[in-house]
């Protein structure tokens, strides 16, 4: 899933989670900016990248256990269960389904990954009306990083796509091999 040479990626794993540190680290303790030691206590809270959290907590003992950020947690599920379309997804995270793709690793009942393909099928039709309609600002704003990508794409296509049936110079046609097919049907249907 990760993708060392993709600039987006790189974006989202840099994004905070909330851990628990579950060991004593010694002279970690500028990874907490309340820290006024130099270690790092056991059970101390700290946001730390997404990177560094899925490196420490892959350790065998795990060193942290990944808390789900506050998007992804019961509240803001039932807002996006309930209705995903009146999200600013712009607002509330830049790189919602990327940013839930890593934490759904860590979601021990599976709802953040339920959450992630409910809020898409939601969406999709605000995505492909937007991809119609770029012209509008409006429209790409309430978008995320990735739905954006995703409509920029579709608006090419569109754009493609009609100019294509606006050039007329090759117009769809039956192929010879179906208007046989027609043909030797509708002769053994005559001989029965």
């Amino acid at each position: 899933m990760a993708n060392y040479l993709s600039i987006a990626d790189i974006l989202v794993t840099n994004e905070k989670v909330p851990c628990k540190f579950l060991h004593d680290l010694p002279k970690m303790g500028f990874l907490d900016p309340s820290a006024t030691e130099d270690d790092l206590k056991s059970g101390t809270n700290v946001d730390i990248p997404i990177w560094l959290a899925e490196s420490l907590h892959s350790r065998r003992p795990p060193l942290v256990s990944v808390d789900l950020p506050k998007i992804y947690k019961e509240a803001y599920r039932e807002i996006l269960n309930a209705d995903a379309c009146t999200i600013d997804m712009h607002k509330l995270s830049q790189h919602f389904y990327e940013l839930g793709c890593y934490i759904a690793k860590h979601d021990i009942k599976g709802e953040v990954a339920t959450t992630l393909i409910n809020t898409f099928r939601q969406r999709f039709r605000m995505i492909m009306a937007a991809s119609v309609s770029t012209d509008s600002v409006s429209a790409l704003q309430p978008l995320s990083a990735s739905e954006r990508d995703r409509t920029a794409s579709a608006a090419v296509t569109e754009k493609a796509l009609s100019g294509w049936l606006k050039r007329g110079d090759c117009p769809l046609t039956t192929a010879n091999m179906v208007a046989n097919h027609r043909k030797r049907k509708r002769a053994e249907m005559e001989m029965l």
